[in-house]
Order: C-alpha cells, then structure tokens, then sequence
C-alpha cells in the first residue's frame, strides 16, 4: 500500500488503496481523498478524511414516460420536488467549519467562498453530524452557462435532501419537518399522490414547462425510490445552450434529448406543428453555425461565465479548482459591485475546436 493513503487505512479494503481509485487534495490544513470511481458500497464522489467520510450523492434513473414509469416503480404514496437546474452540492460540517463538495467529490472555492449566503449555519448547530444536501441554481455560477428565468442574477440553494452520519437519506417526511423547523430553503414540492393521480402530476408538469422549470424527482413516500422527468422546454434549452460547443460533447448528448422530447410529444399528445420543429432545429444548428465560423477564422472555442465572490483571492482558487478538474478557464475582468466582486471568466475548449478545425480543412478520417 502506497504510505500516502494510510490515513484510510480500515475504512476502506486494502486493495482499493490506490490512485486509480483514489485522488488526494489538502483544504484548510484537512487532508482529503476523493473516490474517482463508483466502488462496491462506494458512489464515485465519496470523500475520506481523518475520522471522517462523506458519502457520494446517489445516481437517479430517469424515465421517458411519465404515467408509465410511475405505476411500475410507485406502488404506494409519492411526492413530486422540482428539478433545479444547477449543481449539486453536499454541505458538512467538519471540525467546526461548513464544506460544500460538489457531487464529484471536490471541495468548491467559490460555494466556499459564498456559503454563509446560501444555507443557514443554525441547521448545523441543531444537527451537526447531518449533510446538507442541494443545488446551487442561478445564471452566476462558474459551472453552467445557461440563462435561468426565475433568477436574475446571482445564485441561490434549494435543499432537496438530508443525510445522517451513516449517508442514509432521512424519510421525506422527517427532511420535510425538519427544512420548515430550520427555515432551510427547500425546493417546491407537490403531494403526495398515487398513481391514480396522473391527470394531476401532468398538470404539474405542463405548468413547469410553461414557467421554464427543469422537471421533477418523484421521491416514494415510505421506500428508497427516486426517479427525474424533464419538461419539453429543458430539452430544447438544454440543446441550445450547448450546441454551440458540439465538439466537445458527443453526439449521444443531443440524441438523447431528441429522444425525451419525442416522448414527451407522445405521452402528453402534444402536436409538432412546423413552427415547434424549426425552434428544435434552430436551437441546434444555429450555434453550431456560428461554432464553424469561428473555428474557421481560427478562433478559440470559448463559453463566457459571470460570477461574484466576497473575496479576491477566491478567483484565483477557482481557476486552481477548474484546471484541476480539467477546465482552461482565463478571467476577463474583476470590478466592485457592491459587497461582492464582480468577476467574468471564460473556459477555452481546446481538443474537440483542434479535431474540428482539422476536419474543416479536409483531413480524412475515421469514424
């Protein structure tokens, strides 16, 4: 075993000891080890420290048809909570001090640098061996790029779950309580239903859809069992504020929200009429169009973020965080506004913009 992971030495089987398995990152004088990858018991995101271990955040099976999917995984009583379109974060309390790890296991400078605004510390007083988790949601945030209607600027949280000390989620009723006694912003919740009452839950989706919401997660009552479903508009949204990057992502990206939206047209007998086919069709080709001209003028690929922090040396730490994690990010411009700095930051994607300026200049190749 390599001496460097001997801290861990107990809480996890020798042979998972590795750095295959494991990435070592120090915060405030804290040594932590993330897991890279999902290891038996073990989601990828978990992190282990000196005493400690934060469980990583569960993965969640989406469905394509709604009424379906609900009558063969919900037996019993369910609740429908929003979707936040954000990034996931698990707030911890360790030794006295609140960390924000993002889903894959990083401790994030910037929520960091912003917690105190976000969460209420009272909760961690009352319960201090619980985590904390949500999304972080809103058009400032250094991970998504994308417009958020119901937000004008900055970022909120919105908690949508509660773990104890063993990673178990508490019972929806209990996280319930417990967000109300705290004053904890929770996300919107309706229920709870059963599956008999589908008219209803279609009714809540068609009225996300029509406010520019993400979707659901539909949370059984009395068991484990969590399940997303999206609205048409977030897969059309979803397309257009990343079309213009398509040589970064793979093609499977964009065929898999084809494929939701075509569901969703079925189930719900929504009819695509030429105007609502030409919007799809426009959301891709457009900033991909717009992708191929810069990359033929020899242009850098780049997608612009804005966000504010309370203090200055948190830029440099969140360009540390981003190159760490494989993320180029350059800042533009740094200004005062108000309590907060003011801070415009670009990503350059390099390998997907060099393959496809290669490729617009004739060269062969497989595929």
């Amino acid at each position: 075993m390599n001496d460097i992971f001997e801290p861990l030495k107990g809480l996890l089987p020798e042979r998972y000891l590795n750095r295959e398995c494991l990435q070592r990152f120090r915060y405030d004088d804290i040594l932590f080890y993330r897991l890279k990858k999902d290891l038996k018991g073990y989601p990828r995101g978990t992190v282990f420290w000196q005493g400690g271990m934060l469980h990583g955040f569960q993965r969640i099976k989406r469905i394509l048809n709604l009424a379906e999917g609900i009558r063969r995984h919900f037996p019993g009583r369910f609740y429908l909570e929003e979707k936040m379109d954000g990034y996931n974060v698990r707030i911890k309390r360790i030794n006295s001090r609140l960390f924000a790890f993002t889903r894959g296991g990083f401790v994030c400078p910037f929520t960091m640098d912003r917690l105190d605004e976000l969460v209420r510390v009272e909760f961690f007083d009352r319960y201090p061996d619980y985590t904390l988790c949500g999304e972080v949601v809103g058009p400032e945030n250094p991970y998504n790029s994308e417009p958020v209607d119901y937000i004008d600027e900055d970022i909120m949280f919105f908690a949508f779950d509660i773990k104890d000390r063993e990673g178990r989620s508490l019972p929806l009723t209990d996280r319930y309580s417990i967000f109300r006694e705290t004053g904890i912003q929770a996300v919107r919740r309706w229920g709870p239903y059963t599956s008999s009452d589908i008219d209803m839950i279609k009714s809540v989706i068609t009225e996300l859809d029509q406010q520019g919401r993400e979707g659901v997660v539909i949370k059984s009552a009395d068991s484990e069992i969590e399940l997303k479903y999206v609205t048409l508009g977030s897969c059309i949204r979803d397309i257009k504020a990343t079309a213009a990057l398509f040589p970064e992502l793979p093609g499977g990206f964009y065929m898999q929200r084809l494929i939701r939206i075509l569901a969703i047209v079925d189930e719900f007998g929504i009819k695509l009429d030429e105007e609502t086919k030409l919007t799809i069709l426009d959301s891709l080709l457009g900033p991909m169009m717009k992708t191929i001209e810069h990359l033929r003028r020899g242009d850098q690929l780049k997608e612009f973020f804005r966000i504010r922090v309370n203090r200055k040396e948190t830029i440099d730490a969140l360009i540390r965080h981003l190159k760490s994690i494989g993320m180029n990010a350059r800042v533009v411009s740094v200004e005062r506004a108000g309590r907060h700095y003011l801070v415009t930051f670009y990503r350059i994607y390099t390998r997907g913009a060099r393959i496809m300026r290669k490729r617009l200049t004739g060269q062969g190749f497989y595929d």
